[in-house]
C-alpha cells in the first residue's frame, strides 16, 4: 500500500513539473510579444520627434559639448569640419586632435552669409 501513495506522489509532483515548465514557456511568449509590441510603440514615439541628420565631408558643423564650468551644462561649440564619416558618427577636428562624435551631438553650422541669402531669396527682393 504505502509503495503506490508514493508512486502517486512522484508521478504528481511529475506532472506538477510539466504543467509548470509548459506555463513558464507560454508566460515567456507572451512577454516577448508584448515587448516586441512595446519597443514598436515606443519607436514611433520617438520617430515622430527625430530628424535625420547627415554631414559631409567638409561640412562645418556645431558640437554639443560640456561647459568649462560645469560638465553636466552643453553648450553648442563651432564651427568644425567634418573630416570622416562612419554611418552615424563623424570624426571631427578638434582642438589639434581628431574626436568621434554621434550625429545626435551635432549640427549644421550656418554662417551669417547663409543666414543673410537665405532671408534675401525669401523675401523676393
Amino acid at each position: 500500500m504505502t509503495n503506490e501513495k508514493v508512486e502517486l506522489k512522484v508521478n504528481t509532483t511529475y506532472e506538477y513539473v510539466l504543467d509548470l515548465k509548459d506555463r513558464l514557456q507560454s508566460t515567456c511568449e507572451l512577454a516577448q510579444t508584448e515587448l516586441q509590441k512595446s519597443q514598436i510603440r515606443q519607436k514611433k514615439y520617438y520617430d515622430r520627434k527625430t530628424k535625420v541628420r547627415t554631414f559631409e565631408i567638409g561640412h562645418e558643423v556645431l558640437v554639443l559639448w560640456p561647459t568649462d564650468t560645469n560638465k553636466l551644462l552643453l553648450q553648442w561649440k563651432g564651427p568644425l569640419e567634418v573630416l570622416q564619416r562612419a554611418r552615424d558618427d563623424y570624426r571631427i577636428q578638434l582642438a589639434g586632435r581628431t574626436k568621434t562624435f554621434h550625429a545626435n551631438m551635432l549640427k549644421k553650422y550656418w554662417s551669417r552669409e547663409h543666414e543673410d541669402m537665405a532671408r534675401f531669396s525669401c523675401h523676393g527682393i
